[in-house]
């Protein structure tokens, strides 16, 4: 049976269409949640290309989605995921029910040109750090820069280092500016009570060969795709780093959506005569945590649970984890320091990754159990994205567009 657009929300739509403009049936997207669970914070990624094609008129400054019912302008974005020059993608988001479906117009109508942002990235040029965050937590990844900044302690790493937050602001820009002894003590909005250290962190990957790890140093190079109100999206060159002979490089995309405690971060190996490249994906061991991993669905994830660093007044527990493809988790493994996955990858080909971490003084996680949840929950939307399908009037139009 084909689902159909209530009639209510085609004439709500048509209501909708800017004074003086030529009538025509709306644009629809019509989103359906076909799990038995609530998913907050859904992002709605419609490919550039099909909404060209099905709303004439339609620029990068010149789109917006809305709700059809209320008329209120839905925070979207358009995103260029590859810095080319062209767009890829008009995002947005919404919260369903179970089972929910929900409408939405799409027109060629300019957007309110100051969204409120729930994402950003940036780089601080003094340590030459690239930190990004949600409105949930905060990461940072340490360049090159950072072995000249005289003040701090040289630090090699290619790990993923955390900033666990008890606000919904975005606090990143205003920390640097607080500086390094600064921030590291919660006054009232969180605090960096995370060592990541020369260890993989929360989530960092390393080449897996003779049961040893090798990985890049700091990152060489960086570049900002995008900066919200939605998603921020950035990109991470390295040198190239030995492995028994051979020089392999990476570069990672990583990428985090509003509301979200994961990123979701794509590594890229390259190494000269080596097509199957092992490697390691995982977060790193503090005194008192214990480690889980879950296979129950096609996402597999890796956590691990304890006690944040105690000292500068640390207080809470942390979890770390990492999400990857079941089938290509090869094998899970335990050592002093780290807990990972190991996987396997091509020479120049893309595997994607989700990390993060949920602190037990956001609020938002009152245990391991809660903690778990929400990468159950987390993989099963992964698996049961949103039916999505586009409508003009109460007219089905054909997928072949999008």
């Amino acid at each position: 049976m084909v689902p159909i657009i209530p009639r209510a929300i085609v004439l709500a739509c048509a209501a909708l269409v800017p004074h003086g403009a030529k009538a025509q049936a709306p644009v629809l997207v019509r989103a359906e949640n076909t799990l038995p669970i609530a998913r907050a914070d859904e992002t709605i990624a419609l490919p550039w290309a099909a909404v060209l094609a099905r709303v004439p008129g339609a620029a990068p400054a010149r789109v917006r989605v809305v709700e059809p019912a209320s008329g209120r302008e839905v925070v979207s974005q358009v995103v260029d995921a590859d810095g080319d020059g062209t767009p890829d993608e008009l995002i947005f988001q919404a919260t369903f029910g179970p089972g929910e479906v929900r409408s939405f117009a799409v027109q060629a109508v300019a957007p309110d040109p100051k969204p409120a942002a729930r994402v950003h990235v940036m780089h601080d040029a003094h340590r030459d750090d690239v930190a990004w965050e949600s409105d949930r937590i905060a990461w940072r990844i340490y360049g090159q820069g950072l072995w000249n900044a005289h003040e701090f302690q040289p630090l090699v790493s290619s790990g993923v280092d955390v900033w666990v937050k008890r606000v919904r602001d975005l606090v990143v820009d205003k920390w640097y500016a607080r500086g390094h002894d600064d921030y590291h003590h919660d006054t009232g909005e969180g605090a960096d009570f995370y060592d990541v250290g020369p260890t993989l962190g929360a989530g960092g990957t390393a080449v897996w060969r003779g049961d040893s790890m090798y990985r890049a140093k700091n990152f060489r190079s960086y570049r900002i795709l995008a900066d919200g109100p939605v998603r921020a999206l950035f990109e991470l060159r390295y040198d190239p780093f030995d492995v028994q002979g051979v020089q392999v490089t990476e570069r990672r995309i990583i990428s985090v959506d509003a509301g979200s405690n994961l990123s979701r971060a794509v590594s890229i190996f390259t190494a000269p005569g080596m097509d199957t490249i092992p490697y390691v994906v995982g977060v790193n061991k503090r005194a008192g945590m214990i480690g889980a991993e879950s296979r129950a669905r096609p996402w597999a994830w890796l956590t691990g649970w304890g006690p944040v660093n105690r000292k500068d007044g640390g207080h809470g527990e942390l979890g770390t984890a990492v999400l990857l493809p079941r089938d290509r988790v090869l094998d899970w493994k335990e050592t002093g320091d780290h807990y990972f996955a190991v996987s396997h990858a091509r020479s120049g080909q893309p595997v994607v990754h989700y990390i993060g971490a949920g602190w037990t003084g956001s609020g938002d996680f009152r245990d391991l159990r809660d903690w778990y949840g929400y990468l159950d929950t987390f993989a099963q939307r992964l698996e049961h994205p949103l039916a999505v399908s586009w409508w003009r009037g109460s007219e089905r139009l054909p997928d072949t567009a999008r």
